[in-house]
């Protein structure tokens, strides 16, 4: 059935068919006319940001958070820039979003009018513009679907002003839901197990599409059936049961034991994962002739992008992982199961060991000001609340907090994949809308929260109760950590002075929390951490907990 309506009440009708519940926006005058009605539509809460990154930011946490699409409004191509650096790191993460903005009449094409969906499309998943009001359904219609469709990702769409003032006869039909991931080819699954089966020292490496496709439990499953290292790659989720004993961390090729993994294993297993993705470039490739790589992948431009693939699977990663693990049982003799056993033994106490030594560092430093970063991620595993939902956008610090929070499995962590600054305070607001009830942190790098301050207003504004947990290190430490490698890659010696990189003019966090009406902490020791945690969440009032932290490197 078609209603005849201006577009703009057709572009705002679509939204609430999609179910869409909180728009994350920065308005612009190419919005003018769609916000001029917004008063007639109270089931569609705007949340002003006043700067375009904590509207991406928002938007991630949420649609994570909450399994739902995220949507943004931005404005016209200066508005929509600066939303750019954000898309780049959704997009490699998969993240269900659309993003809007508005658009000259179609009638300025010879007056300066941008392209915008030319220039959002490398950094969307699909990009299209309505220049016509009957133009709006299908079109949102796709955005919706293409964002949560695997692979996920953002989705941009460019509003003409004349699609938004014109009438048409509209169909307000919503989008509907796709059933069905891509199931592993028998003959791929038959090949892998029987590489699996025989393997001497296989190694598993699992990112976001391991999470996303509802896999998490399946990996490690097959991990203990075949006795597997397992390492995270690249993974803005959590992909893998961080206290499980086979659970190595986050993959790095810059570490020796990085390195040493790769070289080791006589199998590779990547789910859902680059392979492999590094800022530096190196020579040659990093999987050794002479090991086997098999990579799944529901996004089939993954595999074979970098490595030489020996065995490529374009299938759920949920569905391929247990199908294998179905078949490879089948296949494994008793030798087979009792070396697998001798390895979950070796691994075990090897990360076990490798806790012990983090767990050994963090309370060296426990007395010392600034706080180390090893001592930083100790306290607060005691921290965090029971339950809470955790956004780690840490950055250099990100590894001593994994560690320190690899054993609470009462708590939903995830973060930013790299590549972007400033995730974190938007993120934050997103997870705890899309969860109200439960505690909300965003473990947030100085340099990162600086990219989107700006957010502690939206967060006061809007009475959302989020504690930011501020490393405050005073300085752009991980520039420091990467110059280290650039010049050991290089074969320089050790950098004497890190040019521009230091905070000089200290950041302080505490005073702009309380300048805009939210609670404001600083804290110079680890044993003051939990406290502090405790009391700002306590507040019901969007907090800052700034604890200064060593940035030496």
């Amino acid at each position: 059935m078609t209603t005849k309506l201006q577009g703009k009440h057709a572009f705002m009708q679509m939204l609430r068919a999609e179910g869409v519940r909180y728009i994350f926006g920065n308005p612009g005058t190419s919005e003018a006319p769609f916000i001029g009605v917004l008063h007639e539509y109270p089931d569609l809460e705007y949340l002003m940001v006043v700067q375009e990154g904590v509207a991406i930011g928002m938007a991630e946490g949420y649609a994570r958070a909450s399994g739902e699409v995220g949507f943004v409004s931005l404005h016209i191509d200066n508005g929509l820039a600066n939303g750019f650096s954000l898309m780049i790191d959704q997009k490699r993460t998969g993240s269900p979003v659309v993003i809007t903005a508005g658009n000259k009449d179609i009638r300025h094409l010879a007056n300066n009018r941008s392209d915008l969906a030319d220039m959002a499309r490398p950094f969307a998943k699909w990009s299209a513009e309505v220049t016509h009001p009957e133009q709006v359904p299908s079109i949102m219609r796709r955005a919706f679907q293409e964002a949560r469709t695997p692979p996920t990702g953002p989705v941009f769409v460019a509003l003409s002003g004349n699609a938004m003032d014109d009438f048409a006869d509209i169909d307000l039909d919503p989008s509907s839901q796709i059933h069905g991931d891509p199931r592993p080819e028998p003959a791929a699954v038959e090949n892998t197990s029987k590489i699996l089966a025989n393997a001497v020292n296989p190694l598993m490496i699992v990112g976001d599409g391991v999470y996303t496709s509802g896999g998490v439990f399946a990996a490690a499953s097959l991990a203990d059936t075949i006795g597997a290292r397992v390492f995270g790659h690249v993974a803005g989720h959590t992909p893998f049961p961080t206290d499980h004993p086979l659970w190595c961390g986050q993959l790095s090729f810059r570490s020796e034991e990085g390195l040493a993994a790769i070289n080791n294993a006589d199998v590779i297993l990547a789910v859902g994962c680059p392979v492999f993705e590094d800022f530096f470039y190196r020579s040659g490739n990093f999987v050794k002739p002479d090991t086997t790589l098999i990579h799944i992948d529901a996004d089939s431009s993954q595999i074979g992008r970098k490595e030489p693939t020996d065995i490529g699977i374009w299938a759920s990663p949920l569905h391929a992982l247990a199908e294998i693990e179905i078949d490879v049982r089948r296949r494994m003799t008793d030798e087979d199961v009792d070396a697998a056993e001798t390895r979950i033994e070796k691994i075990g106490a090897e990360n076990q060991a490798r806790m012990a030594a983090f767990e050994e560092l963090a309370t060296s430093g426990w007395d010392r000001a600034p706080i180390p970063v090893a001592t930083f991620g100790k306290a607060l595993g005691d921290a965090i609340p029971h339950g809470a939902n955790v956004f780690n956008d840490s950055i250099s610090s990100a590894a001593m907090v994994n560690d320190g929070l690899a054993r609470r499995n009462d708590i939903k962590m995830m973060g930013a994949r790299g590549g972007a600054i400033g995730w974190g305070i938007g993120a934050t607001m997103g997870m705890k809308l899309a969860n109200p009830d439960s505690p909300t942190i965003g473990i947030v790098g100085d340099g990162s929260a600086m990219m989107t301050v700006q957010g502690l207003w939206t967060a006061v504004n809007y009475d959302i109760p989020v504690t930011y947990v501020i490393c405050n290190n005073a300085a752009y430490r991980v520039l420091k950590v990467n110059m280290n490698v650039y010049h050991t890659i290089n074969e320089m010696p050790p950098p004497e002075i890190y040019n521009a990189m230091d905070f000089t003019t200290p950041f302080d966090f505490k005073a702009q929390a309380e300048a805009y009406g939210g609670v404001g902490i600083r804290v110079t020791q680890a044993d003051d951490i939990k406290p502090a945690i405790e009391a700002a969440v306590a507040s019901g009032k969007p907090s800052c907990v700034d604890v200064i932290l060593d940035g030496a490197v």
